[in-house]
């Protein structure tokens, strides 16, 4: 039986003149694991979840085709019945999460479905223990870890005892060591016999879409390859790897094969800051920091204080954290006693939750808000350009928050970058994007001059080929500062890059 077959699909959003993807035929078997990516934007999420259901059941589309998963049509199936076969794990595990302890949180599914109280107490030991987080049945789930809330809502999905899994960008915002812990997880689904339902049932088909497809590769059977709406290569992981070079020209990030020579440069110091951030008695950073131009890769495991230096830094910590110390920019003193709007004609702020940049109805109108915010006036050519080399020329008149991840973070970088300020804070921009957005981010920042960036990064090929200069924190402290080639090998040893992630990078 096929988990998935597809005819004659074709999905088209509301407004849009052409349809978003057009897929003749797929099949996926039962018992298969494929992996699909592509460029951000080329169609990926639209497509699975077509599958899973959310479109056009949740998200309005016009969807034509033929859709079937386990030989039933798609269409005669509510979203309720259809999360019962097929599980799906969002890129942002917050927007799954509803409850406020863990064990609440995956106890939730298994009320609705009517298990019995013995029988879900017995279902939250067994996935609890196979996902490995027993030991956070009674934490809060707000104070999880990125890595923790992945794996929270990855066992609410299994106690449902679904078919098949799709797995949407798993890894996106997660550090090395979470990486690896989701990655393991989901090889322990693929290889072993998983977590078995009350009828001895068990995961048989997976779908990953993943940009790291490094990481995903060694464990799946088949790579779709898709490209503007369209699957252009349905591949065995075999010859994904001969065609390696093929695959990095559409922005598929493929393992390096040859360390390279990088131009570091050398700019004049911009920002000296002495940062304090205390909640009520306890420290979350303590640490001094000097920006120069160029670009600074911040990195660090998950919690160690990188995000609240940035929002320090751009005066915009929450209320109930403190803020000591002095922040100068050039030959300005006293940055930290300005106020918010003065502050941000120097200081462009780009968090992790793009979402909240947005105010405007569609992504033209945020770009020219941005441009004319900080600079009085709007240069038309300029914000064409933009529009144009972030790829965004064909959702301009999109809302933006509707747009794919991948096409808000691009858009919210658009709009941070047109600010013409003197120092950027980029809070994991490379989060959810493929390799040739990663490339292209890392080429258009590097042509700004005079700017001190700094960049909070979980990715170490982007922190070679792109940085100048590279900043590691533990504890809310800088701990060391240096070059990529030798701050990326202390990376590894401190546990903040993976082995392996430093072999493939140093070839």
């Amino acid at each position: 039986m096929s988990f998935v077959f597809i005819k004659d699909l074709e999905v088209t959003y509301p407004d849009n003149e052409y349809p978003s993807i057009q897929i003749p035929e797929l099949k996926i078997n039962e018992g298969e694991s494929v992996l699909i990516t592509g460029k951000s934007g080329c169609g990926k999420s639209t497509l699975i979840n077509v599958i899973n259901g959310i479109i056009p059941k949740l998200i309005e589309a016009d969807v034509k085709g033929e859709i079937k998963i386990f030989g039933e049509d798609i269409s005669s199936l509510s979203v309720h019945q259809i999360s019962k076969r097929v599980g799906t794990l969002l890129q942002d595990p917050d927007s799954q999460i509803l409850n406020y302890f863990v064990k609440d949180e995956i106890a939730f599914p298994l009320q609705n479905l009517n298990y019995s109280k013995e029988e879900i107490l017995k279902r939250i030991n067994e996935v609890t223990d196979w996902v490995g987080i027993k030991h956070l049945l009674n934490r809060e789930t707000f104070t999880l870890s990125g890595g923790e809330k992945q794996r929270t809502v990855l066992a609410s999905i299994l106690a449902m005892n679904p078919k098949a899994l799709i797995l949407d960008e798993p890894t996106s915002s997660l550090d090395s060591k979470a990486t690896k812990d989701v990655i393991d997880k989901i090889k322990d689904i693929i290889k072993s016999d998983g977590v078995k339902s009350r009828n001895e049932e068990r995961v048989k088909s997976i779908i990953i879409v993943e940009h790291k497809v490094t990481k995903v590769l060694p464990f799946v059977d088949r790579i779709l390859v898709m490209d503007k709406g369209k699957i252009i290569y349905d591949l065995r992981k075999n010859d994904a790897i001969l065609m390696a070079e093929e695959l990095e020209k559409i922005g598929i990030e493929m393992p390096i094969r040859r360390k390279e020579n990088i131009q570091r440069r050398e700019g004049k110091i911009v920002l000296n800051a002495t940062i304090k951030v205390t909640k009520d008695t306890h420290y979350l950073v303590n640490t001094e920091v000097s920006l120069s131009e160029g670009i600074t890769a911040l990195m660090g495991v998950n919690g160690s204080g990188k995000s609240t230096l940035l929002k320090a830094i751009a005066g915009l910590l929450p209320k109930d954290l403190k803020f000591e110390g002095s922040i100068s920019i050039e030959n300005k003193n006293n940055i930290e006693k300005m106020k918010i709007d003065k502050r941000g004609k120097l200081i462009a702020y780009l968090p992790q939750d793009v979402d909240l940049l947005f105010i405007k109805r569609t992504v033209e109108k945020e770009l020219a808000y941005s441009m004319k915010l900080r600079n009085k006036k709007i240069n038309e050519s300029i914000l064409q350009k933009y529009l144009n080399d972030f790829s965004l020329t064909e959702v301009k008149d999109r809302d933006p928050l509707l747009l794919s991840i991948g096409q808000k973070r691009r858009t919210a970088l658009a709009i941070t970058m047109i600010s013409n300020v003197k120092v950027l804070l980029l809070d994991e921009p490379t989060t959810g994007q493929d390799w040739y957005h990663r490339k292209m981010l890392g080429e258009d920042l590097r042509k700004l001059k005079g700017v001190a960036i700094l960049v909070v990064t979980h990715d170490p090929r982007f922190t070679y080929y792109y940085t100048d200069n590279v900043l590691l924190m533990d504890n809310g402290k800088i701990v060391y500062s240096g070059k990529p080639e030798e701050a990326l090998k202390v990376a590894s040893k401190e546990e903040i890059i993976s082995e392996e992630e430093l072999k493939e990078i140093e070839g």
